[in-house]
């Protein structure tokens, strides 16, 4: 019976999706079966037959990107739409299922499966979950996302977002008021929009979602966080004394040091100690700095740690809190989310008390 199956001729135009549906089926003893019915606009009907000659109906999707507001859209022609085929399981196919699209499709109770070998089925009392498989289809030049480091523009455009979440942002008042394209203010919203983290409505660009941006952007600031230039330095004032100096540079040379990390997270909300003054300098400043504060660069043990800036979107929404010049609230939280012990606590915090409102 099994050769006699393997034998018969399929006619789908989505012939490597059926198989790759049949190859991961076929790792279940009690089912008999995948058979093709038919082919549907975007996908296709089939059924599982099981050794106990019962069947279940599986209502494919295939796609060839997946995000989550992809999913929604297809969870909704599902529940609208008649099939010759009374509705089945429905399960997505697609080159690769991201993370946070695999999470979606569990919310919605859809099964999933992706060419590169990642799949979550869950028929009956049968759950299939294979998970890890790295994307075999990624392009070789891969696009910045908008939470890339690099894209000054598209960080530039988050951050007067994240200044107030719960206003209706204009897409043309940011372009004006940034001083940025069009082009790049739709690209941060329909980023956003695809993940179902915001919503455009007439109103305009509406987050829905801010502690999922922020938590995405610092998986992405964390990891390109090797590449900034950063040097380790050492002062024998304490943090109190030095956080003084500072502001007496400042007055003296007018040389701005922005505290971030944990100096600038307890301006935001007092929650821990620390023993390391974080600062962001622009590069142009090194040097000055250096000489007046006394401060000497090191190689292990370093109590002050500076961040060069070459450019200044890492300053944007900056301000002034008891005379010391202070990172924005999301420049901060990125910061303490990739600091190790207690930056996690005070970064969480400071997204409650200032990002989240």
């Amino acid at each position: 019976m099994k050769g006699v199956y393997l034998m018969k001729a399929v006619f789908t135009k989505y012939v490597k999706e059926f198989e790759q549906l049949k190859i991961c089926l076929s790792k279940i003893p009690v089912i008999d079966r995948c058979d093709h019915l038919s082919d549907k606009k975007k996908g296709f009907l089939a059924y599982l037959v099981f050794k106990d000659a019962s069947t279940v109906n599986l209502d494919v999707t295939v796609l060839s990107r997946v995000y989550p507001s992809i999913i929604a859209e297809v969870a909704y022609r599902q529940q609208h739409e008649d099939h010759d085929l009374a509705k089945g399981y429905p399960v997505i196919i697609a080159p690769y299922i991201s993370e946070e699209s695999a999470k979606h499709c569990e919310r919605l109770g859809f099964g999933y499966l992706d060419m590169s070998g990642n799949c979550r089925l869950q028929i009956r009392s049968i759950y299939i979950n294979d998970q890890g498989h790295p994307n075999m289809f990624v392009k070789k030049r891969k696009a910045k996302t908008i939470f890339d480091p690099s894209s000054n523009v598209s960080s530039l455009i988050l951050r007067e977002i994240m200044r107030d979440v719960t206003r209706r942002w204009k897409l043309s008042f940011l372009a004006e008021t940034l001083q940025c394209s069009i082009g790049q203010v739709f690209k941060v919203k329909d980023y956003l929009c695809e993940q179902l983290w915001a919503r455009m409505s007439p109103d305009g660009l509406h987050i829905l979602k801010p502690k999922a941006i922020m938590s995405a952007w610092s998986e992405a600031y964390a990891e390109k966080a090797p590449s900034f230039e950063v040097r380790d330095c050492y002062t024998l004032l304490s943090v109190p004394e030095f956080e003084d100096k500072i502001r007496q540079i400042r007055s003296d040379s007018g040389i701005d040091c922005y505290l971030t990390g944990f100096a600038g997270g307890v301006r935001y909300a007092p929650v821990v100690r620390y023993n390391t003054i974080h600062l962001l300098i622009r590069e142009r400043n090194l040097s000055g700095f250096l000489e007046a504060s006394g401060c000497k660069q090191v190689d292990s043990g370093a109590n002050v740690q500076i961040h060069l800036l070459s450019s200044d979107e890492l300053l944007y929404d900056a301000g002034v809190i008891k005379n010391q010049l202070v990172a924005s609230p999301v420049q901060v939280y990125l910061d303490c989310m990739r600091l190790k012990g207690r930056g996690e606590e005070i970064a969480e915090a400071i997204l409650s008390k200032e990002i989240v409102k």
